[in-house]
């Protein structure tokens, strides 16, 4: 059952970044391309997660769900700044992000995993994730989860636009559904979150294109 769900939720994704590339070759807006790389990698992560969640993490698994995870928040991050901020600041914080994210690929390889622990301990980070690369994962996570989530509600207040809440509670929903299960909370809310968490962003970037069709009475932001 959970395997299913985290298949569900990786098969929406998959859903979902084709959609996002569909508008990014007809726009060539860049955050339709960073939105496109996130779920791409959300895609990776759960179906690394259905794969092993009714056995054990192995290294290659593991490797590959460290990998992917800090990179669809850093993704994410990157096209949030987009539209809630500046092109230059976002043009600096892509590459910051992206040298960031090639540092965590090299760490990872070089210094592999520790394969200990329950499931969900391992799937939050706890324990398993060791040196350089739990300094890159941290700092991706959490820099790039925050600015998702402040980078939303800053653009709300900035343009009352109500899809950016929707991108904001996706965030927020997501995370916390890792955060109970790296504490031991039952297994099954964690899929579930993620699921509610993949619907609400996305319903939150269709309704921020749909507000330029007349659904809404404010501009669409610059570069889109």
């Amino acid at each position: 059952m959970t395997a299913g769900l985290f298949v569900l939720a990786a098969l929406l994704a998959l859903v979902f970044a084709g959609a996002l590339v569909k508008r990014y070759r007809v726009r060539h807006a860049p955050f339709y391309l960073w939105w496109t790389i996130s779920f791409g990698l959300y895609t990776i992560a759960y179906l690394a997660e259905a794969m092993t969640v009714n056995s054990h993490w192995n290294l290659p698994a593991y490797e590959i769900y460290i990998i992917a995870s800090a990179g669809l928040v850093g993704a994410m991050s990157v096209g949030t700044t987009y539209l809630a901020f500046n092109k230059k600041a976002a043009k600096v914080y892509a590459w910051a992000i992206s040298l960031l994210g090639t540092a965590l690929i090299i760490s990872t390889i070089a210094t592999p995993p520790a394969i200990h622990g329950s499931w969900l301990a391992l799937n939050g980070g706890k324990g398993g994730i060791v040196g350089l690369t739990q300094v890159f994962y941290i700092v991706m996570a959490s820099v790039g989860g925050t600015i998702v989530i402040v980078g939303a509600l800053w653009s709300w207040w900035k343009t009352r636009r109500y899809y950016n809440l929707l991108i904001a509670a996706g965030a927020l929903a997501a995370s916390t559904g890792g955060t109970m299960a790296s504490q031991g909370v039952a297994l099954g809310i964690l899929p579930v979150m993620n699921i509610v968490g993949l619907v609400l962003i996305f319903l939150g970037y269709i309704y921020s294109r749909a507000s330029a069709q007349g659904r809404a009475s404010y501009p669409m932001a610059k570069g889109a």
